[in-house]
């Protein structure tokens, strides 16, 4: 299998509050929306979803949990400290919830993190040890 993940979605109880936050609030494009229940937006190298919870769960077949933090978080990376309070602010006036405001990490770096609706994480950082290509891409660097 190549190593890359081609989607990432999150099951949320409102795929509708939290469509708005992404189109509205942070000024995203949906590519397709199939149905009430899923959304689609095509993000630099692979697809990002919203799910309603109840209907992915169906498809599964099998219960999807309601924990949104305990396993996993989305980041969002940002060219420069300004940017991070820039978008942090954008998030927060959007309807995410505030959860840790930006400030210098103990990793080197500058982070924060919301609670976007549907109770996920996404950290809003600026790494300076990793290259954000024009494209929105990173490109680590090489392994030690």
């Amino acid at each position: 299998m190549e190593q890359r993940i081609s989607m990432t979605t999150l099951a949320v109880p409102d795929v509708a509050e939290a469509r708005r936050f992404f189109e509205e609030g942070l000024g995203w494009t949906v590519n397709a929306s199939p149905s009430p229940e899923v959304v689609f937006f095509q993000i630099v190298g692979s697809v990002f979803a919203l799910y309603n919870r109840d209907a992915l769960a169906k498809e599964i077949g099998r219960d999807v949990t309601h924990e949104t933090t305990g396993a996993i978080t989305l980041a969002w990376n940002a060219r420069s400290k300004a940017e991070v309070d820039e978008m942090f602010a954008k998030a927060v006036s959007a309807g995410a919830a505030a959860v840790k405001e930006p400030e210098k990490a103990f990793w080197g770096g500058y982070s924060s993190y919301v609670e976007v609706p549907g109770g996920h994480l996404l950290e809003i950082a600026h790494n300076p040890f990793w290259t954000l290509e024009e494209d929105g891409s990173i490109t680590l660097p090489p392994a030690q």
